[in-house]
């Protein structure tokens, strides 16, 4: 194990970067303020075009615990693995090359997860479209330990707890976690297929309400039509999350999993149809649904009213969809 005078482990910091010359001084400077100063940051650029690079050269050069790897354009999911492999650390930290963090957030992650004897140790955040964030006191800060199953049923939780643990980032992950796991290749949604995986590992994690992480939201408007589609590879992610679950028996996750699934197959429905207009992407949202279908209904904690609609979505998804919005369009 590699620790300093002081007995702190050594943290790998990993920062994917692809095109974010705009966003990526502000994530950088936000790990080299960390008051946890056993370090060591490895910022992998992805085959940027514009001057992310560079602009992660010029920090690399005054301090010398910043590794800049360049190398050609391979995907999120590649660079997560060829991070992992190059971490020399005992912890894993990521963070989005556009996102930042609080000052404290990896000594506060580590005294955690020693004081839990965890695996995995997570915080909360805020996500917005600011580049000038302050964080907030922390005030009322709760610390909550718990097994790996909980950590499986909090993904099902809210959307907000949901996020959370599917994420990559906003968590210090013990590096043995990824021994015999790979992110999938050619997935944006990488962390989706990834994270119960790590978590099912974990004999304990623990988790801070305190807001420690910045999520930088970019407006939709300007990821395109293309991307959209490739970011539907989530529903893969769920899909599998199902098998996963089915393989452990765990039951009462398999429904939950199935009740996500389809229900975002519904609310992908009217986007594709809709928006990108791809009749491609339809098709598929509705054979998925109608594969899945039988065996998702029959959670019995739906209320008639869930069986319903799901049932008359499973007859005609169109005819669903519209009188769906007609009566969005009455209640306002």
């Amino acid at each position: 194990m590699v620790k300093t005078e002081n007995c702190e482990a050594l943290v790998s910091v990993i920062i994917p970067v692809y095109n974010v010359e705009n966003n990526i001084s502000y994530c950088i400077e936000s790990v080299l303020r960390q008051t946890y100063k056993n370090l060591e940051i490895l910022i992998i650029d992805d085959g940027s075009t514009d001057n992310s690079y560079n602009i992660c050269k010029k920090y690399a050069n005054n301090d010398n615990r910043i590794k800049v790897i360049h190398q050609e354009n391979h995907g999120i999911s590649y660079v997560r693995n060829f991070g992992v492999k190059l971490a020399k650390g005992n912890y894993i930290f990521w963070i989005d090359s556009d996102d930042y963090i609080k000052e404290n957030i990896i000594e506060k992650l580590y005294e955690n997860l020693i004081k839990c004897d965890a695996d995995i140790s997570i915080c909360d955040f805020i996500k917005g479209s600011e580049t000038d964030y302050i964080f907030p006191d922390s005030n009322n800060i709760a610390v909550e330990c718990f097994d790996n199953k909980i950590g499986l049923e909090l993904i099902y939780k809210n959307d907000h707890y949901s996020f959370i643990m599917a994420a990559s980032w906003a968590k210090l992950i013990k590096k043995d976690l990824y021994n015999g796991l790979q992110y999938p290749d050619g997935k944006i949604f990488e962390d989706i297929y990834m994270s119960h995986h790590l978590i099912n590992k974990c004999k304990k994690i623990v988790f801070t309400n305190e807001v420690m992480y910045y999520y930088y939201q970019w407006p939709e408007s300007i990821l395109g039509k293309q991307l959209y589609i490739e970011k539907l590879d989530y529903l893969g992610a769920f899909e599998e999350r199902i098998k996963f679950f089915e393989k452990l028996q765990y039951n009462d996750l398999v429904r939950k999993a199935y009740f996500q699934f389809l229900h975002s197959l519904m609310w992908e429905y009217s986007r594709a149809k809709d928006i990108l207009k791809n009749k491609n992407m339809v098709k598929y949202i509705v054979r998925k649904y109608r594969k899945y279908y039988k065996f998702g209904i029959s959670n019995p904690e739906y209320k008639h009213e869930t069986k319903t609609y799901m049932f008359s979505f499973y007859v005609s998804p169109l005819f669903t969809d519209i009188t769906g919005k007609i009566k969005n369009k009455l209640k306002g």
